[in-house]
C-alpha cells in the first residue's frame, strides 16, 4: 500500500526540480528585480554594506496595491498616480479591480471590467509603469478574493460533498432517494458519487433529543434561542467567574453521546482565533444527581469558520436533561445547542477538513458503545441499485433498520470579489489542475497573450482566500486511492461525523482524508499556477491561505512561491485584525527560511479603522513590530487610483473605511520618501545574510490552525516551524546542529504536539539523531494514518521502541551521535543542553548574520519606549546604524565574556540595528553629553497657505496648537503644511549642536538660515545642526505638516456644496479636533 508522506517525499524532489527549470527570469533592467539575488544578500559583510544601507538598491524599496474601484479610471489619472508612486520612492503597483466604495464627483465615461476600455487602461498601466521603472504585477483576478471569474463553468469551479439520508427498516427495500441539498440552480450542477447502506446505529435517528422544559441564567429568552425564533443573542462576558448557563430536560430518559454547540465564529466573530471560552456539560440525573460530560476550552477558529462544533462525551444512559455552562471572556452571539443520541467523532467539522479550526482533544480517547459506531465491514456500496432519478430497489442482506446516504458533490457556489459585476464569477477548482488551469487562461493568460504581450506584466499575486473551504474534485476518489494505497468511498460517513469502527480509527481515516486535501490544494492549485505564471516569466507571490483560512499545512504550499506573502494591520487590538494571531505571520516567516525564499512580502497597514490621522511615525510602530516578527518587505494598501486631475483633497473611493490611504492628495505626500527610505534601509538588512534561530518547533504530523503567534516562548531565544514536508525532505545535521540546505541552523528539534505520528516521521527523525541531532519530543500514543496497514503498524512501533524504548524520562538519552530529551518542557530543554540567551534585555528583537557580521533589530515593546542595558550573544566591533538616518556610528560596548553589553535609548516607536562587525575591534567610545540647554523662546511667525480659512501670517507669543490659535472655526480646522519662522542668537563656543523641537504633529521640515537641514517625521523631533548654525543671529524655519482629519470633520459639518474636500469614507461631524503644529518647547542642547 502506498503512504502519501513517502509518496510526496518522492513527488517533492521531482517538483522542486521543475520548479528550477521554470522559475521567473531576472529581468535585464535592475530597476524591475523582484528581490534581491542570493549572490547579494549572501555575500561577506563589508564596505558595500555601508554603502547600501545608506542608499539601498531600489529592489528594497516597498511596492503598492493599486486598486481600480468599480468604472472610476481614466488614463490621465493613472499617469498623475503612478508619477506620483515613482517619486515616494516606491519600487512597483500590484493592480487590482474592486467593486468595493462609490463613485468620484462628476466623473462619466466609466470603464466596464475586461472591455476593450479595461484592456487599454490596464496598458497604459503597464506602459506608465514601464516609463516610470516601476514593476508591474496584477492581483490573479478581478476583486482580491481570490481566484475566480465568468471564465469558470460549475465542472471546474469549487465543489463540495453533499448527502441526504434515507432510514428505512426491512429487507426488500424500495425508495426514492432524495437528492442531497442544496441542488436547486441549474448552476449547481450536482453530480452523484455513491450510495451507502449500513446498519442504523444504536441511538441515531438522525436528529438531536427532543427537550421539553428549558430555563438559563439570566434574563435570556433561552427557550427562543434554543428553539431556533431567535438567533444571535447577545451575551456578555461571564463576571466573578458565574458563567452563563443552560438547563433542559429530555423529553423522555435518553442517552447523550455528543453536544453540538454554535460554531466558534459565530459566537464572536472579532474572536475567533482566540476565542477565550470554556466549556462545560453535565448529564443530569433522576436521582438529582449531575455526571461531567465536557470540560474544554473552545478552540482557535478562523474569522470563515461557518460550521458548528461537536463534543463526544462519555456515555450516559439515562440522562434526564442536560446542564451546559458556558464561562466566556468576551461577549458571545448565542445561537441553539443540540444534544445527540447518536455518537459523532468529537470536533469532526474541523478533522474532516470542512473549516479552518484547532482540533479540540479531549474528548479524544472517549470510547462507547460499539453499537453506537459504524463497523467499516458493513457499509456497502449500493450506488448500482439505483436508478438515475433516485429510486432504490435493493434487497438488503437482514431484516432490520438500515440508513442509506446518497452522496454527490455540487457548485459550492464561491465567487471572486468585490469585483465589478462584469468580472464576477465562480471560484476554481483548487484541488484540481484544471482549475487554475482554466482560470489563468482566462485572465492572466488572456492578459499576457494580448493586452500585456511582450513582457509587459512582471508579477501575478494570489491574494486574500476568502472563499471557505473545499472538499470535493472531480477526481477526488482516484487521487485519493492513489495517494493513500486503499478505497475512500466506504470511508466517507466519516466525512459527515460518523464514527467508523471506533474514535481512533476514524481520526486514523479523516488524517488520511485531510492530508489528501492539503496535497491537492498545494500540489494542484498552487504549484500549477506558480507553472503557468512562469511560463509567462511573470514572478509568483501568494498571500496566506493554508492555515489561515483553508485547512491545511500553512506552509508547504509557499514552496512554489518566488515568496511568500503575508498582511498585518492597524490599530492593535485584542483579538480580530489588530492581533498577532490573526494573520500567519511568523508561519510564513518559517515558510520562506525553511523553503530558502528571499523575502517575505506584507500587504502593509491595512485596516478597518480608516481615520485620516494616519502619518508616519504611527505607521513605522507597525513596521517595525512586524519586521520583528519576520516581515522584510512592505506592500502598500493602498493606493486606490484618483481618475482625476484638478479634485478636491484627498480623495479615494476605497470604501467602508478599509486600508491606510497611500494618495497623491496626501498632506504628506511630498516626504514620502522619506518614509519609504525608512522602509528600504530595513529591508536591506532584515533580507541580508540569515535569521538566527535557536529551536526549530516541529508542528507535528496532525497538523491544524497555526500556533499562538503568542505563546510565551523563553525570553532570549528565537524559533522557525518546520512542517512535514520539510523534516522529511530539506533537514541535516552538521556539526550536531539541524541545517537546511541554505545553511540556516538549529540546536534542537521542538516536537511539543505527536499524539499520532507517521512511521516515516519517527525513522527520519531517528536518522537525525543517529546523525548527532537533539530532538525534545515525547513518545507519540498511536500511529496517525490507515496507509500502509499492518506494516505501517509494525513500523511505527519498531521506531518508537528504538527512539523511547530505553528513554529516561526527564533526562537525555543518547542514540546515535544525537541526543534525545524526553518529558521535559521548553524552559528545561534550553537548560540541559545548555544553550545561551542570543538576548538579554526588555527589548523586542530579531537576529541575522553572515560571513562578518551579526546584526540585531531592535525596538521597544508595543507602544512602549525603552531605556536601559541589553546584553548580545555577539563578538566584534559594535555599530548603531540608523535606519531614519542611514547614519552609521560606533557604539560602546561593554565586553563580558561571550557577550556585548550596549545602553540604548529608545523613544516610543524608535528602532535602530545594533550591527557586530567582526572584522572590527570593540572602540571604546565615549558617549557625547549635551548637558546645556537654550530655550527658544522668541516670537514666532506662523504662515498658512491662501484658500483654507487661516489667516496668511499670524504673530505667536508662544507656541500652541493650531486648533487653539486665535483664528476663525475654519482657520482652526487648518490641515496641510504651513510654516514656523524665528530667530535666535548663537554663541558659537560649542562643537556639537542639536536642535530639539519637542513635540510636533506630525512631520518638521527644518531649515536654519535658508539652508535645509533635515525632515524629522518620528520622535525624537531633533537634528544635529552644528554644521548649520553660526555665530550671532540664525533664522529658523519649520515646516510643520499634519494629515486631513481636522479639516475632514469641519467638512463634514458643511453642506456638500460648501465643502473644499472629498472623500468616501472620512471622519463624522462633530468629531474633536486634533491638536497639530508645532508645539515645542523648542530648545538647543549642547
Amino acid at each position: 500500500m502506498k503512504n502519501i508522506s513517502s509518496s510526496l517525499a518522492t513527488i517533492s524532489v521531482a517538483v522542486l526540480s521543475l520548479l528550477a527549470s521554470c522559475q521567473s527570469p531576472e529581468p535585464k533592467d535592475d530597476t524591475l528585480r523582484a528581490f534581491p539575488s542570493m549572490e547579494e544578500m549572501q555575500r561577506p559583510f563589508g564596505n558595500q554594506d555601508y554603502e547600501a544601507f545608506v542608499k539601498p538598491n531600489r529592489v528594497h524599496y516597498p511596492e503598492t496595491w493599486f486598486h481600480y474601484i468599480g468604472g472610476n479610471v481614466s488614463h490621465e489619472g493613472i499617469t498623475a498616480d503612478l508619477e506620483a508612486i515613482a517619486s515616494a520612492g516606491i519600487s512597483g503597483v500590484q493592480l487590482f479591480h474592486g467593486q468595493f466604495g462609490g463613485q468620484w464627483p462628476a466623473t462619466t465615461d466609466n470603464i466596464q471590467c475586461l472591455s476593450e476600455n479595461w484592456d487599454a487602461a490596464v496598458r497604459h498601466t503597464a506602459e506608465e509603469s514601464k516609463r516610470l521603472g516601476l514593476r508591474f504585477s496584477m492581483q490573479n483576478c478581478p476583486g482580491w478574493a481570490m481566484s475566480g471569474g465568468p471564465w469558470i463553468k460549475p465542472e471546474n469551479a469549487m465543489r463540495t460533498i453533499v448527502y441526504s439520508r434515507t432510514d428505512i427498516t426491512g429487507k426488500d427495500i424500495k425508495a426514492n432517494l432524495p437528492v442531497p441539498q442544496p441542488n436547486k440552480e441549474e448552476w449547481r450542477d450536482y453530480r452523484d458519487i455513491t450510495v451507502l447502506a449500513f446498519p442504523t446505529p444504536e441511538g441515531d435517528t438522525g436528529k438531536p433529543l427532543e427537550w421539553t422544559q428549558v430555563k438559563g441564567d439570566g434574563n435570556f429568552p433561552w427557550r427562543e434561542i434554543m428553539e431556533k425564533k431567535k438567533t444571535y443573542v447577545g451575551f456578555p462576558p461571564a463576571k466573578n467567574g458565574e458563567p452563563h448557563w443552560v438547563e433542559v430536560k429530555f423529553k423522555q430518559p435518553s442517552t447523550i453521546r455528543a453536544i453540538e454547540l454554535p460554531g466558534v465564529q459565530s459566537l464572536n466573530h472579532a474572536m475567533s482565533f482566540e476565542p477565550n471560552l470554556h466549556v462545560k456539560a453535565y448529564a443530569l440525573l433522576a436521582d438529582g444527581t449531575q455526571k461531567s460530560i465536557i470540560d474544554a476550552d473552545l478552540p482557535p477558529s478562523s474569522w470563515q469558520d461557518n460550521h458548528p462544533i461537536t463534543f463526544a462525551c462519555p456515555e450516559v444512559a439515562d440522562a434526564v436533561g442536560c446542564r451546559v455552562e458556558l464561562n466566556n471572556k468576551y461577549g458571545i452571539s448565542m445561537n441553539a445547542i443540540k444534544f445527540w443520541s447518536a455518537a459523532r467523532k468529537n470536533s469532526w467539522e474541523s478533522e474532516a477538513a470542512w473549516n479552518l479550526r484547532a482540533y479540540e482533544r479531549t474528548a479524544d480517547d472517549i470510547v462507547q458503545n460499539p453499537a453506537a459506531y459504524l463497523a467499516s465491514d458493513k457499509i456497502m456500496d449500493i450506488s448500482q441499485y439505483m436508478t438515475a432519478d433516485g429510486q432504490l430497489a435493493w434487497t438488503a442482506p437482514t431484516e432490520e433498520a438500515w440508513t442509506i446516504l446518497r452522496i454527490g458533490h455540487v457548485n459550492e457556489g464561491r465567487k471572486n470579489g468585490p469585483a465589478p459585476e462584469a468580472g464576477t464569477g465562480w471560484e476554481c477548482d483548487k484541488l484540481s489542475t484544471e482549475g487554475p488551469e482554466a482560470h489563468f487562461a482566462g485572465y492572466i493568460g488572456r492578459l499576457t497573450n494580448g493586452t500585456l504581450q511582450g513582457g509587459m506584466l512582471n508579477g501575478m499575486l494570489l491574494d486574500s482566500w476568502e472563499c471557505y473551504s473545499q472538499t470535493w474534485t472531480l477526481k477526488m476518489e482516484d487521487e485519493f486511492n492513489e495517494r493513500m494505497g486503499y478505497e475512500l468511498r466506504t470511508w466517507l460517513p466519516s466525512i459527515f461525523g460518523y464514527v467508523i469502527d471506533n474514535p481512533e480509527t476514524t481520526s486514523r481515516f479523516l488524517h488520511d482524508w485531510r492530508s489528501v486535501v492539503g496535497d491537492l490544494f498545494a500540489n494542484k492549485f498552487y504549484r500549477r499556477m506558480a507553472e503557468l505564471g512562469h511560463e509567462q516569466g511573470l514572478t509568483v507571490v501568494y498571500e496566506t491561505a493554508g492555515g489561515d483560512v483553508f485547512p491545511a499545512d500553512f506552509m508547504e504550499y509557499f514552496k512554489y512561491a518566488d515568496f511568500p506573502m503575508c498582511e498585518f494591520w492597524h490599530p492593535y487590538t485584542t483579538g480580530y485584525v489588530g492581533s498577532l494571531n490573526f494573520k500567519p505571520i511568523k508561519p510564513t516567516a518559517s515558510a520562506a527560511r525553511m523553503y530558502g525564499k528571499p523575502r517575505v512580502a506584507a500587504e502593509s497597514f491595512t485596516s478597518f479603522d480608516l481615520h485620516w490621522n494616519e502619518h508616519f511615525e504611527f505607521l513605522k510602530d507597525y513596521a517595525d513590530y512586524h519586521f520583528i516578527e519576520g516581515v522584510t518587505h512592505n506592500v502598500f494598501h493602498t493606493y486606490t487610483h484618483n481618475p482625476q486631475i484638478g479634485f478636491l483633497p484627498p480623495g479615494t473611493s476605497m470604501g467602508s473605511k478599509i486600508g491606510t490611504p497611500f494618495l497623491r492628495g496626501q498632506t504628506w505626500w511630498p516626504y514620502m520618501k522619506e518614509f519609504t527610505t525608512y522602509l528600504a534601509r530595513c529591508s536591506y538588512l532584515l533580507e541580508r545574510g540569515q535569521s538566527v534561530s535557536d529551536v526549530l518547533w516541529y508542528l507535528g504530523d496532525e497538523i491544524s490552525h497555526k500556533p499562538d503567534q503568542e505563546y510565551p516562548f523563553p525570553a532570549g531565544y528565537k524559533y522557525d516551524y518546520c512542517n512535514p514536508d520539510v523534516l522529511l525532505n530539506r533537514l541535516s545535521v552538521k556539526d550536531g546542529k539541524v541545517v537546511t540546505p541554505e545553511g540556516l541552523s538549529y540546536k534542537f528539534i521542538w516536537i511539543p504536539e505527536n499524539k499520532r505520528m507517521l512511521p516515516e516521521t519517527l525513522e527520519r527523525i531517528q536518522t537525525l539523531l543517529e546523525e548527532g541531532a537533539t530532538i525534545v519530543a515525547n513518545a507519540p500514543k498511536s500511529l496517525a494514518t490507515l496507509a500502509g496497514g499492518e506494516e505501517a503498524q509494525q513500523r511505527f512501533d519498531n521506531a518508537v521502541k528504538a527512539l523511547w524504548g530505553n528513554a529516561i524520562e526527564g533526562n537525555i538519552t543518547n542514540i546515535g551521535k544525537g541526543r534525545l530529551l524526553t518529558n521535559v518542557s521548553i524552559e528545561k530543554a534550553i537548560q540541559m543542553i545548555g544553550i545561551k540567551q542570543d538576548v538579554q534585555g526588555d527589548v523586542r528583537w530579531l537576529h541575522r548574520k553572515v560571513k562578518g557580521a551579526d546584526w540585531y533589530f531592535i525596538t521597544p515593546e508595543k507602544q512602549q519606549a525603552f531605556q536601559g542595558k541589553v546584553k548580545f550573544l555577539a563578538q566584534g566591533g559594535a555599530e548603531m546604524w540608523n535606519p531614519i538616518t542611514g547614519e552609521i556610528t560606533p557604539i560602546h560596548a561593554e565586553r563580558d565574556g561571550e557577550y556585548a553589553t550596549i545602553e540604548l535609548d529608545l523613544p516610543k516607536a524608535g528602532s535602530c540595528f545594533i550591527v557586530f562587525n567582526h572584522n572590527k575591534e570593540q572602540k571604546n567610545v565615549e558617549k557625547v553629553q549635551l548637558a546645556n540647554t537654550q530655550s527658544i523662546d522668541n516670537k514666532w511667525t506662523l504662515q498658512f497657505p491662501e484658500g483654507w480659512g487661516a489667516p496668511a501670517e499670524l504673530e505667536m507669543e508662544s507656541l500652541a496648537p493650531w486648533c487653539a490659535l486665535p483664528m476663525s472655526d475654519e482657520g482652526k480646522a487648518f490641515s496641510g503644511s504651513a510654516t514656523y519662522t524665528t530667530t535666535f542668537n548663537w554663541s558659537g563656543e560649542n562643537k556639537q549642536v542639536t536642535l530639539d523641537l519637542g513635540k510636533v504633529s506630525m512631520i518638521a521640515e527644518v531649515f536654519l538660515n535658508d539652508q535645509k537641514v533635515r525632515t524629522l517625521w518620528c520622535t525624537p523631533y531633533e537634528a544635529d545642526i552644528t554644521g548649520f548654525v553660526k555665530e550671532g543671529e540664525n533664522k529658523l524655519q519649520v515646516k510643520v505638516t499634519s494629515t486631513w482629519f481636522n479639516r475632514l470633520s469641519y467638512d463634514a459639518s458643511l453642506p456638500e456644496a460648501e465643502r473644499k474636500t472629498w472623500t468616501i469614507s472620512g471622519p463624522s461631524a462633530g468629531s474633536p479636533l486634533k491638536e497639530y503644529g508645532l508645539l515645542g518647547p523648542v530648545n538647543l542642547r549642547y
